[in-house]
C-alpha cells in the first residue's frame, strides 16, 4: 500500500524528524506545520520524487537549507514560515521548474536576497519577511510577472528605496514591504498595479510626496503609508479608492486640509492621520457611510501638530459602527454630537485638549454603553454630571479634568465597577464625596483635587484596597483624616494638602511613606511630619525585642532601634520605611520598617519564618538581608547599606548623566541574575512582584543588587487574597494582565523588567514624562518605534553618546520581549540573562 499524504499538522509533536520519512517514495503531500519539530530537517528529502506540495511552517527547525533543489522537479509549494533556519538564502531554489508558493518567512536568514530569484518566473508567492536580510532589494524581482503575493518586510534592513521595476508586477495583489529600512519617494511606477489590495509601506523612512498614481488602485482595500517621512497633501485622486477600508498615514509630515471626498469613500472603516501638520475643519459628513470604525486625527503632543477647528461632525453621532474615535489636541469647538457618547459600540474616546464645549450628555437609552475609555479633559464643558453616568458599567478610564462641571458627584458613580482611573480635578464640583465612591474597588488612580468638595473623606474610599494615587488637595474638606486609610496597601502616592483637615494625622500604615507636603495647607492638622499633637508618642518602643540573625552581627537590637529617627530616612515605598544607621564599630546599614503588617502578625502569621527563609538567600547580585529585629508592634529588617542608592535615583537624578551605556548594560545583566537566581535557582523560588528601578541598588562600585524581594505578599492584612495592588508592582511597571487576573506569577516580574531595560534605553521614568495624560514608558515606545529596533536611535536617553548601537538594539529587543502583552510570549529570566550576555557579542545573538 502506498502513502500519498502525510499530514501531522498541529499535534504538538516535538523532537526530530526521523530521517525515514524519505523512504515513502510515492509522498506527494507533506503537512508538519504547528508543531515542535527541531533539528535540522531530512536533507535527503530529494529522494521523494513524487513530492508537491512541502508545508512544515511555525516548528523549531533550523540549520542551512542546502537541499539538492535541483532533483525536486516535482515540488510546487515550500513553506518554511517561522522556524529557525539560518544562513543564506538557498539559491538552489530557482532550480525548481513548477515552484509556484515559496515561503522563507519569520526565519533568521542573513545576507542578501539573491539577483537570481528574479528568475523564478512561474512563483505566485514569495515571502522573505522576518529574516535579517540586508543589502538593496533586487530589481530582478520584477520579472516576477506572476506574482500575485510579496513579502519582504519586517525586520529585514534593506539599503535603498523601492525598485521601480515593481510596477511591472502587475498580478499582484499583495504587497507588504513594511519595516525594513527603505528610504526615498514611494515609485510613481506602483500605480499600475491596479489589481492590488492590499499595500503596506509603513514604517520605513519613505520620503516625498504621496504619487498621485495610486488613485488608480481602485480595488485596494487596505493602504498604509503610516510611520515615514512623507510631506504634502492627500491626492485628490485617492476619491476613486471606493473599496477602501484601511487608510492610514500617521506620522508623517502631510499637510493642508483633510479633502471631503474622505468621508464619502462608501466602505472606509479605519481612518488613521494623527501626527501630521493638517488643517481646516474636519469633514462635516465624516461617518455618513455607516461604517466607520476606528477614526484618529489627534497629535500625541509628539512632533507635528494638528491644527483641525470646527466642530464634530455631526455624522459621527449616527455612526453605529463607531469603535475608537481619538481627536485629541487640535482646537475644536461647539457640543458632543447627540448620541455619540452613547453609540452601541463605542468603547474609547480621546478628545482631550481642545475646546469643546457643552454639558455631559444624558443617554436616551437604557442599554449599557460599551464605553471603556473616555478623555474630555482640558476642554471647556460645563454643568453637571447626570445620574445616566452609571449607563457606563464597562467604562475603565473617565478623564474630565480642566473642565467647567459644577454641582455634586452623583451618587451613581459608585455604579461604575470596572473603573481603574477616575480624574475629575481642576473643576468646581461641590457638595461632598460620596460613600459609593468605596464601591469602585479596581480604582488605582483617584484624583479629585482643585474642586469646591466639603465635609469628610468617606471611610468607605478604603475598601478600595488597590487604590495607588488618591489626590484630594485644594478642596474645603474637613474634620479628621480616615484612620482606615492606614491598611491601603497600594496607596504609595497620597495628597492631602490645602484642605480643612484638623485633629491628628494617622500613624503607620500606609501614612509612614507620606512626607510633609501630603498634608500642608491644613493649619489644623497635627502629629507625624506636621507640628506635634502634644500626645502620648506611639513611636517604635524598645521592649520585647527578638532579634534573628543571618549574619554574624557586632550589635545588638538597641542599635537598630536607634537607626529609627526621621533625620536618617533615606526612602519610603510601598513595603516601608528605610533608615540609614552606622553601628557602633562604624558599619552602615539600611533597616527597613515594614508597613501595613497587624501588630502581632510576626508570631501569629509566619512571618518570621518566611523572613528566615529570605535571610538563607545568598547571591552576589541580590541585597544582603544581616538580621530581622521584632516585637508586637514593629518589624524591622536590616540589610547592607549601598551607598550609591538605587538605579531610579541615579537614572532620573542629575547623576544620570554620569550613567554611562557600558554601566547601564552592566547593571541591567546583574540585576537579572539576581531575578534568575530568585526565580528559577533558589529555594523554595520567589516571585519578587515588585521589580522596579527603584528596587535595584547600587553599591560603591555601581554593582547591581536586588532589594525588595518578596516583601510585597507580607503587605496585606491577615487573611486577605495575594490578589491586591500591594503585590501586583509599582503604578507604570505592572503586567497588563493584572487587570482582569489580579495574579502575579514570574512573567509579572519578567514584564516589569522590560520596564527597567526600557527606562536604562530612553532616561525616561515609566510614567510621567511623556506629555499625553495616562500614557507610560511601554505605549509611548510603541508609538515611537513600533517595536522596530532600528527605531531605536529615535527614543535614546540624550545623554548617552557614541554607544554601540549594535548593543543598544539587542538590549530593545530583550525588552521588547519582556513587555509583550502576552505572559505566555515573555522570556524566563534565565533566557533574558542569556539574551543580555549575548548582547556584547552581536555576531551571536539571535533575533526572535
Amino acid at each position: 500500500m502506498s502513502v500519498v499524504s502525510l499530514d501531522i499538522s498541529n499535534l504538538n509533536a516535538s523532537g526530530s524528524l526521523s530521517p525515514s520519512i524519505t523512504g515513502l517514495l510515492t509522498l506527494e503531500s507533506v503537512s508538519l506545520q504547528g508543531n515542535g519539530f527541531s533539528g535540522e530537517f531530512p536533507s535527503d528529502i530529494h529522494k521523494l520524487p513524487r513530492l508537491r506540495f512541502l508545508n512544515m511552517s511555525s516548528n523549531m527547525f533550523g540549520g542551512n537549507l542546502s537541499w539538492q533543489f535541483s532533483q525536486m522537479k516535482e515540488i510546487e509549494v515550500v513553506d518554511a514560515y517561522d522556524n529557525a533556519f539560518n544562513g543564506s538564502l538557498p539559491e538552489g531554489v530557482i532550480e525548481l521548474p513548477r515552484l509556484k508558493h515559496l515561503n522563507f518567512g519569520g526565519n533568521y536568514f542573513s545576507g542578501v536576497i539573491p539577483p537570481t530569484y528574479g528568475k523564478m518566473e512561474q512563483l505566485n508567492f514569495l515571502s522573505l519577511a522576518g529574516n535579517d536580510l540586508r543589502g538593496f532589494i533586487p530589481s530582478e524581482l520584477g520579472n516576477l510577472t506572476n506574482l500575485t503575493h510579496l513579502y519582504l518586510g519586517y525586520y529585514n534592513q534593506f539599503d535603498g528605496g523601492i525598485p521601480l521595476e515593481f510596477g511591472k508586477l502587475t498580478n499582484l495583489v499583495h504587497l507588504d514591504i513594511a519595516n525594513c529600512g527603505l528610504t526615498g519617494p514611494i515609485p510613481v511606477e506602483l500605480g499600475n498595479l491596479i489589481k492590488l489590495d492590499t499595500l503596506f509601506l509603513q514604517t520605513n523612512q519613505l520620503s516625498g510626496s504621496i504619487p498621485p498614481q495610486l488613485g488608480n488602485l481602485t480595488s485596494l482595500k487596505a493602504l498604509d503609508l503610516s510611520f515615514n517621512m512623507l510631506t504634502g497633501g492627500i491626492p485628490y485622486e485617492f476619491s476613486s479608492l471606493h473599496e477602501l477600508t484601511l487608510l492610514n498615514l500617521f506620522i508623517n509630515k502631510l499637510h493642508g486640509e483633510i479633502p471631503h471626498f474622505i468621508a464619502e469613500l462608501p466602505k472606509l472603516e479605519t481612518l488613521k492621520l494623527w501626527q501630521n501638520n493638517f488643517t481646516g475643519v474636519i469633514p462635516s459628513s465624516l461617518g455618513q457611510n455607516g461604517r466607520l470604525v476606528e477614526l484618529d486625527l489627534s497629535t500625541n503632543k509628539l512632533t507635528g501638530m494638528n491644527f483641525l477647528y470646527g466642530s464634530l461632525p455631526y455624522e459621527l453621532g449616527k455612526c453605529h459602527t463607531l469603535q475608537r474615535v481619538r481627536l485629541g489636541q487640535n482646537y475644536l469647538t461647539g457640543p458632543l454630537p447627540l448620541g455619540f457618547l452613547y453609540l452601541p459600540q463605542l468603547s474609547l474616546v480621546e478628545l482631550q485638549n481642545n475646546y469643546l464645549s457643552g454639558g455631559f450628555p444624558q443617554s436616551t437609552s437604557n442599554t449599557p454603553s460599551k464605553l471603556a475609555q473616555l478623555n474630555l479633559s482640558n476642554n471647556r464643558f460645563s454643568g453637571s454630571l447626570p445620574t445616566t453616568i452609571a449607563n457606563f458599567p464597562n467604562l475603565q478610564i473617565l478623564m474630565l479634568s480642566g473642565n467647567r462641571f459644577s454641582g455634586e458627584i452623583p451618587p451613581d458613580i459608585g455604579r461604575l465597577k470596572s473603573i481603574l482611573k477616575l480624574d475629575i480635578s481642576f473643576n468646581n464640583f461641590s457638595g461632598t464625596i460620596p460613600p459609593e465612591i468605596g464601591n469602585c474597588v479596581l480604582l488605582t488612580y483617584l484624583d479629585l483635587s482643585q474642586n469646591q468638595l466639603s465635609g469628610p473623606i468617606p471611610v468607605q474610599v478604603a475598601r478600595i484596597h488597590i487604590l495607588n494615587y488618591l489626590n484630594v488637595s485644594w478642596n474645603h474638606l474637613n474634620q479628621s483624616l480616615p484612620k482606615e486609610l492606614r491598611a491601603m496597601k497600594g496607596l504609595t502616592s497620597a495628597d492631602f494638602s490645602h484642605n480643612n483637615f484638623s485633629g491628628s494625622i494617622p500613624e503607620g500604615g500606609q501614612f509612614s511613606i507620606f512626607n510633609s507636603t501630603s498634608f500642608v495647607g491644613n493649619p489644623q492638622l497635627c502629629g507625624y511630619v506636621s507640628k506635634p499633637c502634644n500626645l502620648s508618642s506611639t513611636a517604635v518602643k524598645s521592649n520585647s525585642w527578638k532579634i534573628t540573625a543571618f549574619q554574624k552581627l557586632e550589635y545588638g537590637s538597641e542599635d537598630i532601634i536607634g537607626c529609627i529617627k526621621e533625620s536618617n530616612v533615606i526612602g519610603r515605598g510601598g513595603s516601608g520605611v528605610v533608615y540609614r544607621g552606622t553601628m557602633p564599630k562604624g558599619e552602615e546599614v539600611a533597616v527597613k520598617k515594614l508597613l501595613g503588617i497587624n501588630k502581632g502578625s510576626s508570631h501569629d502569621n509566619g512571618l518570621s519564618a518566611e523572613i528566615r527563609t529570605l535571610g538563607r538567600i545568598r547571591h552576589r547580585y541580590i541585597v544582603r538581608l544581616l538580621a530581622f529585629c521584632s516585637n508586637r508592634e514593629t518589624n524591622l529588617l536590616v540589610y547592607d547599606y549601598m551607598p550609591n542608592g538605587s538605579l531610579g535615583e541615579v537614572l532620573h537624578g542629575k547623576r544620570g548623566e554620569f550613567l554611562k551605556w557600558d554601566t547601564r548594560l552592566k547593571i541591567a545583566i546583574e540585576a537579572a541574575k539576581g531575578l534568575c537566581y530568585l526565580h528559577h535557582d533558589c529555594s523554595p523560588l520567589i516571585i519578587h512582584r515588585d521589580v522596579k528601578s527603584n528596587n535595584i541598588l547600587l553599591n560603591s562600585d555601581f554593582e547591581a543588587h536586588v532589594a525588595d524581594f518578596g516583601l510585597a505578599k507580607f503587605m496585606q492584612d491577615n487573611g486577605a487574597s495575594e490578589c491586591m495592588s500591594s503585590i501586583a508592582g509599582s503604578y507604570g511597571y505592572i503586567a497588563p494582565e493584572y487587570a482582569y487576573t489580579l495574579k502575579v506569577d514570574e512573567k509579572s516580574d519578567v514584564y516589569s523588567f522590560g520596564v527597567v531595560l526600557l527606562e536604562l534605553i530612553t532616561g525616561r521614568r515609566p510614567v510621567g514624562d511623556f506629555g499625553e495624560e495616562g500614557l507610560d514608558i511601554v505605549q509611548w515606545t510603541k508609538m515611537q518605534t513600533n517595536w522596530n529596533k532600528e527605531m531605536v536611535m529615535k527614543i535614546l536617553d540624550e545623554r548617552l553618546h557614541n554607544i554601540p548601537l549594535d548593543e543598544a538594539k539587542q538590549v530593545f529587543f530583550v525588552a521588547m520581549l519582556c513587555v509583550h502583552e502576552h505572559s505566555v510570549e515573555r522570556p524566563t529570566m534565565r533566557e533574558v540573562v542569556e539574551m543580555l550576555a549575548q548582547a556584547k557579542q552581536p555576531n551571536t545573538f539571535q533575533m526572535q
